[in-house]
C-alpha cells in the first residue's frame, strides 16, 4: 500500500516554491498536532499527512542532505503512525512507516551515489 496526502498540484507547487512551503509544512504540522493530542484523531491525517509530503519533497529538493529535513520526514511519520494506531488501523500505519523508511533509504543511497561518483573524478 503506497500512501501519499498530496494532489499532483500541490506537489508541483512545492518543487516551485520551496521556501513558502515551508511556512505551510510548520503550520499543517502544528495543526495536525494540536488535532493529535486533543484525540481528533481522523481530523489530525490530512494536515499531518501533507506536512510529511511537504517534508518528504522538500528533502527531495535539498538532494536529500538537509539533516533537519529528515529528522521532520522522521517525527512526522511518527505522529501520523501514533494517529493510525489510535484508529487501530494498522494497514495504514506500516504503510506511513513503510514510506518513511524508503524515503530515507533512498536519499542514504543517493548521497553515497553522489559521493562516490564525486570521488571516482577527483
Amino acid at each position: 500500500m503506497q500512501i501519499t496526502y498530496l494532489c499532483a498540484k500541490h506537489e508541483d507547487w512545492i518543487y516551485s516554491n520551496p521556501k513558502q512551503a515551508l511556512h505551510f509544512m510548520a503550520r499543517d504540522e502544528m495543526q495536525g498536532t494540536l488535532l493529535l493530542h486533543c484525540g481528533q484523531y481522523t481530523e489530525a491525517i490530512p494536515y499531518l499527512g501533507c506536512a510529511f509530503d511537504i517534508a518528504v519533497i522538500l528533502l527531495e529538493v535539498d538532494g536529500g542532505e538537509n539533516e533537519a529535513m529528515k529528522s521532520k520526514v522522521t517525527s512526522l511519520a511518527g505522529l501520523l503512525e501514533e494517529t493510525y494506531y489510535n484508529l487501530k488501523l494498522p494497514e495504514y500505519r506500516n504503510a506511513i512507516l513503510d514510506r518513511a523508511n524508503s524515503v530515507l533509504q533512498a536519499t542514504e543511497s543517493a548521497m553515497l551515489s553522489a559521493f562516490l561518483l564525486k570521488s571516482v573524478h577527483q
